[in-house]
């Protein structure tokens, strides 16, 4: 095991009474995470919902989404620590921070106190009114270590919250909380396939050794006008479990490329990954749906790249074997998606007939300050390249890590150190901020 890292040098003090933006949040949280990871620390995040805003708003004059919030903000700010953040996210949700936490019960101790100091009547111009809260909690290392997974682990619990008496709910990580939180949308989400109300957001895949772009990932997305945003692994579970995984992966498909044909008429011509999801590789027309797509719309197969999950190859060799070399013969790149969450022999890695692995975020993430995710990224890297593959690194958030990276001979990677995922409107724009044209 190895010591533990060096801890970073503490972050300049944020004035604690300084309004923050949701931007600046992230920041924040993109940061405290950084050094939690590197300290072997813990925080939390809490997202808070005021469930009767519209009773207050009635009361008030002016911008009212903003003074409540304003209201809100200030009373949070003085119940909790001094060291924690907040933000409104939206005109009813605010996002809480609490950095440097000794143990998790700290977390609901705090949601306890906020739906205290909430509870109790907000006056404003001569009226009052009660607001009902309810607070979703995760903990980092408990629901993970990325600000995103963070985010939408707290989500899940908001939702969940906001169904029990005590208004408060900590993220279980299970799938019966999944189930409880997005039951219903079974239906609903055939609707939205059928409607086109489902999007494709992008990220940019760049060359680790000269920082420019090279590809983009294609990742579904989903607002739900009830439920809001819906984690994409929420959408492919649904999708498996209703028998939609193959329209919806087709949908993908169709859009993404129909995407990438558009973006090549404005010279713009980024490589495009597509995830394929665990069932798909049982499906026997899989190779010819993709072969259709990619002629549809005049794409070159050698531009396109399917990522297939790492576990899901595994699970039945045979038949991905086939499946694969089928999906190869029709001229796209083969990518193992999440390389080192579980692969069990090296015989199943010279079978397949792959060009690129994704080395899993969590090991890349802990490559600076963890000896062992070292040792595991660098003996990817070399295990890739001895079989002729190319490798990209996921979840790539520090500058320290993209050095690391590139002193290790990785070719590819993402993260939000580049860019997070974007709308196809904004990484045309980030496409030309970043790239020669075509």
């Amino acid at each position: 095991m190895s010591a533990p890292p060096v801890p970073p040098p503490p972050a300049p003090a944020a004035d604690a009474a300084a309004p923050q933006t949701r931007e600046d949040l992230l920041k924040i949280l993109d940061r405290e995470t950084a050094v939690a990871r590197a300290t072997n620390g813990r925080l939390a995040v809490l997202l808070v919902e005021l469930r009767r805003v519209d009773r207050l708003q009635a009361l008030l004059r002016g911008p009212a989404p903003a003074v409540t919030m304003s209201l809100v903000l200030d009373r949070l700010r003085k119940a909790l620590r001094e060291e924690d953040r907040m933000a409104a996210i939206s005109d009813e949700q605010a996002c809480v921070i609490l950095p440097r936490i000794a143990h998790p019960s700290q977390a609901t101790l705090a949601a306890v106190k906020i739906l205290r100091v909430l509870d109790r009547p907000i006056a404003h111009e001569g009226g009052s009114a009660v607001l009902r809260p309810c607070v979703g909690i995760a903990t980092l290392p408990e629901h993970g270590f990325d600000p995103a997974e963070l985010l939408m682990a707290a989500d899940v619990s908001r939702h969940i919250a906001a169904t029990r008496e005590e208004g408060y709910h900590v993220y279980q990580g299970d799938e019966a909380v999944e189930a409880e939180v997005y039951h219903g949308l079974d239906l609903e989400l055939e609707r939205a396939l059928r409607a086109n109300e489902l999007e494709v957001h992008y990220q940019p895949i760049i060359e680790v050794a000269t920082g420019l772009p090279a590809a983009v990932e294609a990742l579904v997305r989903w607002r739900h006008p009830k439920a809001g945003e819906i984690p994409p692994r929420t959408i492919v579970g649904i999708a498996e479990r209703t028998g939609l995984i193959g329209s919806l992966t087709y949908w993908i498909l169709n859009s993404a490329l129909r995407q990438a044909s558009q973006w090549r008429a404005e010279r713009i011509a980024p490589r495009l990954a597509i995830n394929l999801s665990v069932s798909t590789l049982t499906d026997h027309e899989l190779p010819a749906v993709v072969d259709q797509g990619i002629r549809t719309w005049g794409m070159d197969p050698a531009r396109i790249s399917l990522e297939i999950a790492e576990s899901s190859m595994i699970a039945d060799a045979e038949r991905s074997v086939a499946i694969l070399t089928r999906l190869k013969a029709i001229g796209v790149r083969l990518s193992i998606d999440d390389f080192g969450s579980g692969f069990s022999s090296l015989s199943h890695f010279k079978r397949f007939p792959i060009d690129e692995i994704k080395i899993d975020c969590p090991f890349v993430q802990g490559l600076v300050g963890d000896k062992g995710d070292r040792a595991v990224v660098a003996s990817a890297i070399d295990l890739a390249h001895h079989f002729g593959l190319s490798v990209v690194a996921e979840g790539v958030e520090r500058d320290e890590t993209r050095a690391a990276l590139r002193s290790l001979g990785c070719e590819l990677a993402q993260g939000n150190l580049f860019s997070p995922p974007l709308t196809a409107a904004q990484l045309r724009e980030w496409w030309m901020a970043h790239a020669p044209l075509a």
